[in-house]
C-alpha cells in the first residue's frame, strides 16, 4: 500500500465513524440499531439537480421504485405510500431519492404528477390549489382499488405537504389515512424569504399577484402571506378550526435552511383533539444535515424518520448523514 492510498483508506475510515458516532434518536427507538437504509449508487438521479435536469426532458417519468401497479402491500406494511410533490416540481424529481428507499423497504409507492396549470410539461403544481387537491382524490381511489388496502399513508413536499392534509381532513373517506407526513409543507401562507413583505413595502405585492394569475401559475400565489388581507380560500378552509382531524397521525419535518416556506415554523401544525401531531426541525435531529427546501426530499437522515413514522412497532435510532444544501443527495456522500 502506497502512502497516499493509506491516507485515504485512513480519512475514509474516520469518516465513517463519525456518520456513525453523530446518529441520534429523533425519538425513543425500539432498536438503538440504526435502521439500514439503501445508499443510491453514484449512476442514479439522486440530488435535485440531477433529477430535475433529467425531468425537464421526461416529464412524466416514474420516480425510481413508484407506480408499480402489480405491487401487494405485505402484512408488514400493509398501506401504500402516496406521494405528492410541491410548487414547479414533479414527481420524478422531486421522489427520485425518497421512492427507492420506501420500495427497498418493502413499501409499495405511489407518486402523482398533478396541478399542470400552464401546459409547461414538467412544470407542475401551479394550478389552483382546492383544484390540485381534488387531483388526489382519483389517485388514491385508484391506489386503493389496485392494492386492496384499506388504509394509505400520504407523503408530500412543500405544497404537497400542505395538499395531502386538506385531502387527509376534507375530502378522504374517514379511515383510509393513516399518516400524514410533510416534508417543509406551506401549511400555513409563507413570506418567500421576505419577498412578499418587500413588495408590500413597495406596493408590487398586487401587482406581482396578478402577475402569477396571469401567467397561470395561482398556485405560487395562494401560498404567498397576503397579510393583512384575507389569505387564499385553500388556507382559510384547511386551518379554519381545527388544522387536524381525528385518527390521523400527523408529522412535519421543517429545515430551518428552507428559503421558500419562510419562516420555516410555518410548516409546522397544531394538533386538534385526538389526533397525532410531531413537528420535527431536522437540525435538531442532526445537526449535520444542512437541507434547504428543495434537497429536504433528498436527505437520508429524513428518510429514517419517515420510516420509524410509518412503522411505529419498529422504531431505529437515526444515523445522521451530512448532507449539503440543493445538491444533497441519497448517494453515500450528500
Amino acid at each position: 500500500m502506497t502512502r497516499k492510498t493509506f491516507r485515504m483508506t485512513i480519512a475514509a475510515a474516520a469518516a465513517t465513524s463519525c456518520l456513525v458516532a453523530i446518529g441520534m434518536p429523533a425519538e425513543a427507538a425500539t432498536d438503538p440499531t440504526p435502521r439500514p437504509i439503501r445508499i443510491s449508487p453514484p449512476t442514479e438521479d439522486n440530488s435535485f439537480p440531477r433529477a430535475f435536469g433529467v425531468s425537464t426532458l421526461t416529464p412524466t417519468r416514474n420516480p425510481i421504485g413508484a407506480n408499480d401497479w402489480s405491487c401487494k402491500p405485505s402484512a408488514a406494511h400493509p398501506n401504500p405510500v402516496v406521494l405528492v410533490h410541491g410548487t414547479w416540481e414533479n414527481a420524478y424529481n422531486n421522489w427520485n431519492g425518497l421512492a427507492p428507499i420506501l420500495k427497498d423497504q418493502g413499501y409499495c409507492v405511489y407518486a402523482l404528477n398533478y396541478g399542470n396549470s400552464t401546459g409547461v410539461p414538467f412544470l407542475n403544481g401551479t394550478g389552483d390549489m382546492i383544484k390540485s387537491a381534488n387531483e388526489i382524490t382519483p389517485f388514491v381511489d385508484k391506489v386503493r382499488s389496485q392494492t386492496g388496502a384499506a388504509k394509505v399513508d400520504l407523503i408530500g413536499h412543500s405544497q404537497g405537504g400542505a395538499l395531502i392534509r386538506y385531502y387527509a381532513n376534507k375530502l378522504a373517506t374517514p379511515g383510509t389515512v393513516d399518516n400524514v407526513i410533510g416534508l417543509a409543507p406551506s401549511n400555513h401562507p409563507t413570506t418567500l424569504s421576505g419577498i412578499t413583505e418587500l413588495a408590500k413595502t413597495l406596493n408590487l405585492f398586487g401587482a406581482g399577484m396578478t402577475v402569477l394569475n396571469a401567467i397561470r401559475m395561482p398556485a405560487a400565489a395562494q401560498q404567498a402571506d397576503q397579510s393583512p388581507n384575507p389569505q387564499a380560500p385553500f388556507y382559510q378552509q384547511v386551518n379554519g378550526g381545527s388544522e387536524t382531524v381525528a385518527g390521523i397521525n400527523y408529522t412535519v419535518i421543517a429545515t430551518k435552511n428552507d428559503e421558500v416556506v419562510t419562516p420555516y415554523e410555518r410548516a409546522f401544525i397544531k394538533p386538534g383533539p385526538d389526533s397525532s401531531v410531531d413537528n420535527i426541525t431536522i437540525q435538531n435531529v442532526c445537526a449535520v444535515d444542512q437541507s434547504e427546501h428543495l434537497s429536504l426530499p433528498y436527505s437520508k437522515n429524513v428518510a429514517q424518520i419517515v420510516l420509524n413514522k410509518l412503522d411505529p412497532a419498529d422504531q431505529h435510532a437515526i444515523r445522521c448523514y451530512p448532507q449539503s444544501p440543493i445538491f444533497g443527495s441519497t448517494g453515500l456522500i450528500g
